[in-house]
């Protein structure tokens, strides 16, 4: 079996994966491009208006910029050091937020795609995808387990 994926009285497998530096730094260009689109927005829209807005706008593009910057590099002291947790049925994977379970149900996956090198796999649903982190000796596991359920017309992609 694997060794650090317990099974639960219930039958689903669960862990915890660290989750990948390259996956936060992905999610802080994300942070720094959606932050940085809105503030070229209103700096367009108050020159468009002119006068005193203009001022005002390029403050609070550099105050909301700032509140980024330091977000992401607290969140960078961290990297490679926050874990995930997971738990796995016949049916789901479920992502450990917080204070409740977000599921995956495998019959809802359009595409997975598999990173061996990095020991993740991202799923991807219509609406929205979850990045699965899974310990190295217990990778092999999770990914035959989950490539047994999802539908077969998923596309399955390695990276």
């Amino acid at each position: 079996m694997t060794t650090q994926i317990a099974k639960d009285e219930y039958g689903a497998y669960r862990w915890n994966g660290v989750i990948d530096v390259g996956y936060e730094h992905k999610t802080f260009k994300i942070v720094f491009g959606v932050c940085g689109g809105i503030c070229a927005m209103f700096v367009v829209m108050s020159l468009i208006m002119g006068g005193e807005m203009l001022k005002v706008t390029l403050l609070s593009c550099i105050g909301a910029m700032a509140v980024a910057g330091g977000t992401c590099w607290l969140y960078k002291q961290n990297a490679g050091k926050r874990v995930q947790g997971y738990m796995m049925t016949e049916e789901v994977i479920s992502l450990k937020q917080r204070r409740y379970w977000a599921p995956f149900s495998f019959q809802s996956i359009k595409k997975a795609v598999i990173y061996p090198s990095r020991d993740m796999i991202e799923l991807y649903q219509i609406a929205g995808s979850a990045p699965i982190f899974v310990p190295h000796e217990d990778f092999e596991f999770v990914k035959d387990f989950i490539l047994e359920r999802i539908p077969e017309t998923a596309e399955v992609k390695y990276e």
